[in-house]
């Protein structure tokens, strides 16, 4: 093993080429001035024995620039343009514009970049095709080397393209009288998927389906006095949540897919999609941390001292409230003037919402630290169930089945909020992973596919139960004996009915989450098990 590692040194020391960089990333430094230390001094550059190689072929120096500069490319060879897929000398100088963000900057020109040279060589499943030429699109070369593409009619409009996917040059224009000018173009790779909008129809039609089936879960909530407590409002508010990002993602979707959007309108529904998404999951946050207070048995506390009204603005102040926060400092630093940096936004750079390491950042960050918190207050509230079913061992030996059946409808409600978790959380965390690579392979897609189809999960697991048909069947029963009383035709009247309700309201529970077991009563004399009233309706 260790000869054949001489061996290779060796040869690599005969041939004097060592691959510190490929071809297309390298200029000919031979002209350069031999320095006493092996270094090479070109264009005001010095590049030294790690920085450069000797070619086989011209056996010429060639200095890897893009170590030294921020690179950008171009076509053909400097002193030269691009016409007919060759070649041809120019007399006009190539000084192509340089932006900042959509600023541009005036007394910049190429010479702070390095130059290489060769027509982009697209990868597999790519295409090469003139912007301004074939796509009828737009571009600008930024200070950081990419390509700023806008491409009316594609799928992603605003796209950037790195040094290695893009050539710019001048093309040589032939006139219909024989005449020829230059114009500034450029040849960039374009997947052959990427105007391919059937992704975006399936997503959107699923969010529009999910947007559905959680505004019928809300309005079921809504018209059940009985699940209008505090856990059913929070339930309430984040489908709200959840409903208007899924609703604007979608509209963004399908806006772009029209081609009917412009830049204006993407940034204003990336903030309200953003904002919607984040005060979703930390409405979710708020629904595990109630949780878990309840079995944590911390009771007597000021917190646990303030009504359902004040809890519930607390709870709102917060998942709110932070959202906010986020959503200003987003938009703050995306108009702030700041240089291009990958921790800025640079919305407007990347086009409709989020991309790359700004969503890791402004939208997978906080989730991922949510979706922690939320797995946190998941183990403490099952490790308190299984303190409390130990403490109580004995006692549930000397008790009747209605004290058992107690304990199971608490294991039950944990098993129910582990369904819960697993389907708000457990899927964006898969999201945070598919959004980080391309969407080629089938298993991502079908990722997503059962993201967006979330509300339909959730209206399973809380609308579709014997229990809340019941209370459905009850509540029209109800309806319709009211009506029959507004007619004389019943014995009830308006003040029965209002009584009953606000005995309902007042019922203190967990009936949200309450499952189909057989309800029961049982009060509890152990000092160190739950408070009956706080676990258990009625």
């Amino acid at each position: 093993m260790y000869t054949i590692v001489l061996l290779v040194l060796i040869a690599r020391t005969v041939t004097g080429r060592v691959e510190v960089c490929d071809f297309g990333n390298s200029v000919d430094i031979s002209t350069g001035k031999r320095l006493s230390n092996g270094g090479i001094l070109y264009e005001n550059e010095i590049y030294n024995r790690h920085q450069y190689y000797i070619d086989n072929e011209t056996l010429h120096e060639r200095g890897c620039v893009c170590m030294k500069k921020t690179c950008i490319r171009k076509c053909c060879p400097v002193g030269q343009g691009y016409t007919k897929k060759t070649c041809v000398d120019v007399a006009e100088p190539f000084d192509p514009p340089i932006w900042d963000d959509h600023v541009p900057q005036r007394g910049m020109n190429v010479s702070r970049f390095g130059l290489v040279s060769g027509i982009v060589t697209c990868r597999e499943n790519f295409v090469r095709l003139r912007i301004n030429g074939t796509v009828k699109g737009d571009f600008r070369l930024l200070v950081d080397g990419r390509l700023f593409i806008h491409v009316p009619g594609s799928v992603n409009p605003w796209q950037k393209r790195e040094p290695g996917e893009y050539c710019i040059d001048s093309f040589i224009q032939e006139h219909a009288d024989g005449s020829t000018s230059t114009k500034l173009d450029a040849l960039v790779c374009f997947t052959e998927e990427e105007d391919d909008s059937s992704g975006y129809i399936v997503s959107s039609t699923c969010m529009l389906i999910s947007s559905a089936f959680f505004i019928v879960t809300i309005a079921v909530y809504a018209l059940l006095p009985e699940l209008q407590n505090l856990h059913g409002r929070v339930l309430m508010v984040y489908l709200a949540c959840m409903c208007v990002g899924f609703t604007f993602m979608a509209a963004m979707q399908i806006m772009i897919t029209v081609n009917n959007t412009t830049l204006t309108i993407c940034m204003g529904l990336t903030f309200v999609i953003y904002f919607a998404l984040l005060s979703a999951f930390f409405w979710l946050n708020v629904m595990c941390f109630d949780i878990w207070w309840t079995f944590s048995g911390k009771r007597g506390l000021s917190f646990e001292k303030l009504s359902m009204h004040a809890r519930f603005c607390a709870y709102a102040a917060y998942a709110f409230g932070f959202p906010t926060g986020l959503t200003i400092i987003l938009a703050a630093l995306e108009f702030s003037g700041l240089p291009s940096h990958p921790a800025m936004p640079m919305l407007r750079q990347q086009g409709c919402f989020l991309h790359g390491t700004s969503r890791l950042l402004y939208l997978y960050g906080p989730i991922m630290i949510l979706c922690l918190a939320n797995i946190v207050f998941f183990i403490l509230t099952a490790w308190k169930i299984t303190q409390i079913k130990q403490q109580t061992q004995q006692t549930l030996k000397s008790k009747d089945s209605a004290t058992t059946d107690h304990h199971r409808n608490d294991r039950q409600r944990l098993l129910l909020y582990v369904k819960l978790f697993t389907i708000m959380g457990v899927s964006w965390i898969l999201e945070v992973i598919s959004g980080e690579y391309a969407q080629t392979n089938i298993v991502f897609r079908i990722i997503d596919a059962y993201n967006v189809m979330i509300g339909v999960f959730i209206f399973i697991i809380f609308v579709c139960k014997r229990k809340i048909f019941r209370l459905m069947k009850k509540r029209f029963n109800e309806t319709f004996r009211i009506s029959h009383s507004d007619s004389g035709d019943g014995p009830i009247g308006h003040r029965d009915v209002r009584n009953w309700k606000e005995y309902q309201q007042q019922r203190g529970s967990l009936d949200t989450v309450q499952p189909d077991a057989r309800e029961t009563h049982v009060p509890h004399t152990d000092g160190n098990h739950l408070d009956t009233h706080a676990v258990h309706p009625g």
